[in-house]
Formats: C-alpha cells, structure tokens, sequence
C-alpha cells in the first residue's frame, strides 16, 4: 500500500505536480520516507520539471531527511536544489537543517558555488542571506567572485546556465562583498612565463565579456549589455576600495597615520557610493579605531568601533571592535619618556618645517616684487586695471546751480512761507555734502547729470 502511494506521488513529482493530499495519505501510512522522493521534489531545471516545495515540506517533517544524498552526484541534495531547483526549495531544506557549507565530494565546494555555477541567482541571494561563508576556493584558487563573473562573462558551458539578466545578478556580487569576499584575489590557472600571479575577477570579467554568448542573444542581448556594465562598474568599485584599504595599512604600518586614515575614509565612501554595506566597511572602522587609539585620540577610536559594531562581519572582527570600545573606556596611561622624547621632536620638526614654509614664502614674496620693481611694471603683463582711466578736471559753476545738481555744500534753509507752501511728496532737504561721481557724467549722453554738464568746462 505505502509503495503503491510512493509511487503515485514519484509519477506526479516528476510532471512538476505539487500532490499535498496523496503525501499527507502516504505520511499517515507510517513508512520511511525514500530519498528519492526528496530529491524528485527539488525539481529538474535541465527537463523543466518544476519544483514541489509543498510536498517538500511535508516529506521532510514527516522524517525525510534533509542530509539526503543524490546517486548521480554521491553529493548532499541541497547541491542538486542549488543546481536545479527553485529558492523555496533550497529555503525549505535549509530551515530542516540542512548543512549550508556542505561540501560536494568532486570538487570539495560549498552549495554557493554550486548555485553560481548554474547561474541560480535566486538560490544564490538565499544562501548569502543567510551568511554563507565565501572564503573558499578551487584548487586553482579560483574564488568563489571568480566563478560568479564566469557565470556572468564566461562562454564556458554557458548552455548549462541561467542567463544573468536583470538585477539579480549585481545583488548576488554585491551580497558576496557584504559578506567579506577579497575581490583582488587572482586565481592560478593564468599564472606563468607572462603573468607573475594570476587574475582578479575584475580582469577575468574583461578578458570574457567582449566574446559572452549571452551578449547576442536574440532575447537579452540588449538587457544583458546594462547587466554587464552595472556589474564592471561594482567590480571596480571593489577592487579600488580594498588596494585603498591595503594602502592604508602600510602608512599606518609607518606611523604614518593621517595619511593612513584618509586611505580608509576614501575606502569606505566607495563602498558607500557602492551601496555595499557589512564586513569590508566594519574592517575599515576597526583600522581607524585602532588607529586613533595609538594617536590617544579615545573617543574617536569609540566612534569608529561602534560605527563598526553597526556592519556585519566576523566573528573576528567583532571581537576587535568590542576590544577597542573597551580599551576607549580606560583612561589614558602616563606617557614613557621615550613617548615623551618623540612628541616634543615631533613638535620641534612641525615648528621647523612651519618656520622654513614662512621662509620660503617670504623669499619668494621678494623675488616677486624685485622683479617687478626691476622691470618698471609691478601690475605684471596685463597692467593695472585703471590704465585707461582719466582724471577727470575741476568743474565750475555757479552755487545755484550747484545745489540745483545736488553737489557742494547743502543749501541755505527755505524760507518759512517756501516751507509751508512746499508740496509734501518732494525729497528732504539736503544736510550731507555732494561729490562728483569719478567719472565725469558730462561725457556720458545716458548719465542724468550730462544736461548739468553740456557745453561746461570739464
């Protein structure tokens, strides 16, 4: 009876039929779940058998056991849910506890690899989720951002993958960078007699790109073209960002310490820019964390690990922020004579080297005017700005007009019958003296004096 069942649900697990009812009867019956139940259930992307996550569900609470292996492969079949199932179906096997680093025995990977390498976008995002680990590497030492560009780039067994349209595929790059992934790692299979090491991922996404199959296909062709280039731009994005945070490391390294943490300042406003939060930016943090603490500089270092604590990263990591909140909270030790020896040489060098930079600066304000003076032009080549202007003469007229014009002296009070009779929307008598304007009005037709000045001696 359970095997005539088991194969009711296999016929219809294999048309891609979700059969709730026909498992809840088969369950009910008490027998052991088969493996290959489970596995039928993940789905067949190569035969378009789509996935059953319902009859999944119920298989493995009904003791199916989500450490099941698949015979073609001998490896877990989260790896064959990664490869050929759906998001729902690899969620489900992961929330039944199944082991989210479990290695494929060929190659001795992770699910996540196996997700990218078919191209599984989706699949993908659900691992990265959930923090699945991306350190690893192939024996090559191929990173696993090595084998996500494959997918994207590579015409490698293309025909095999899921074509990387849309924003899927720059949200599974940018989760790994998330997650910690070295984007300027190189792999060694193009290491020799003209490379010394072998590529980062950024170079082999631009040797691959130019000859991508998916770039003339007839349906994405065009929608992978944006594709590609939002992924080159994140994948410049990464590499620049961490050389800065290696440059960093080696001024710090000097004691060179602003220089150092400018370095991370840059750093991090490119992840920012990048959208790109989590363990390279809480790395960055904890550098300037401990860096403000060996320039005694406590409560910028508190800043910067708590800024940290905000991003997710290591276990690691975490500890060393938590390390230098901790060390901020301590007040600061009484320095050593050789500590105190150095600052007051640090001070003297900074003292000398402002003194020998006003020197310069005033040897070289000097040279500037005995130059000048020597050539008998201290406006330099273009002059002065007044080289055309004219002294204008003196003007002559007589005082009635000259109050009539507002210039000169104010006017002799009215007298008080004028005052009274005066229309009282004329302007205020006149108590301040009037001036020439610089330049003569009489010359110029638009000014309103030029009547005053017309035909007068200028």
């Amino acid at each position: 009876m359970a095997q005539a069942k088991a194969q009711v649900i296999l016929s219809k697990l294999q048309k891609g039929q979700d059969c709730e009812d026909e498992t809840k009867e088969f369950l009910a019956l008490g027998s052991s779940v088969p493996d290959g139940l489970l596995l039928t259930a993940l789905g067949n992307r190569s035969q378009q058998i789509k996935s059953s996550p319902k009859s999944l569900r119920l298989l493995l609470d009904g003791k199916g056991s989500p450490h099941a292996s698949d015979p073609q492969t001998q490896g877990p079949i989260i790896h064959s849910a990664c490869w050929h199932g759906s998001a729902d179906v690899v969620r489900i096997l992961l929330e039944c506890r199944a082991d989210l680093e479990a290695k494929e025995p060929r190659m001795g990977t992770p699910p996540l690899n196996t997700a990218l390498a078919a191209g599984n976008a989706t699949v993908c995002l659900e691992l990265l989720n959930r923090n699945a680990d991306v350190q690893w590497k192939h024996h090559d030492g191929a990173t696993a951002l090595h084998v996500a560009t494959a997918w994207i780039a590579s015409s490698h067994n293309s025909n095999l993958r899921m074509p990387p349209v849309g924003e899927e595929p720059r949200a599974v790059i940018a989760m790994m960078l998330h997650n910690g992934i070295d984007p300027t790692q190189t792999e060694g299979m193009t290491k020799g007699t003209n490379r010394s090491v072998g590529m980062t991922p950024l170079e082999s996404f631009r040797r691959e790109i130019a000859r991508s199959p998916w770039r003339d296909d007839e349906q994405i062709g065009k929608k992978f073209d944006k594709t590609a280039k939002l992924i080159h731009t994140l994948l410049e994005q990464g590499e620049k960002a961490v050389k800065l945070k290696q440059d960093g490391n080696k001024k710090f390294s000097a004691k060179k310490h602003e220089d150092a943490l400018k370095d991370w300042a840059e750093a991090r406003s490119i992840w920012e820019k990048a959208d790109v939060r989590g363990h390279h930016s809480a790395v960055l943090w904890n550098n300037e964390a401990t860096c403000r603490r060996n320039m005694k500089d406590l409560d910028g270092c508190r800043k910067a690990a708590e800024e940290g604590l905000t991003h997710y990263t290591t276990d690691a990591i975490r500890q060393k922020l938590k390390f230098n909140i901790a060390e901020s909270e301590k007040p600061l030790p009484e320095p050593t004579p050789e500590e105190k020896a150095q600052i007051e040489e640090e001070l003297r060098l900074k003292a000398e080297k402002a003194k020998e930079k006003a020197q310069k600066h005033k040897e070289e304000l000097k040279e500037i005017t005995q130059k000048s003076v020597q050539s008998g032009d201290i406006y330099g080549e273009g002059g002065s700005a007044q080289k055309d202007y004219v002294m204008p003469g003196p003007y002559i007229c007589p005082m009635d007009q000259a109050y009539d014009m507002g210039i000169g002296p104010p006017p002799p009070p009215k007298p008080w019958w004028e005052e009274k009779e005066a229309d009282s929307d004329e302007d205020a008598p006149r108590t301040g003296i009037g001036y020439l304007p610089a330049h003569h009005p009489g010359n110029d037709p638009q000014h309103p004096l030029y009547h005053h000045y017309r035909g007068k001696n200028p």
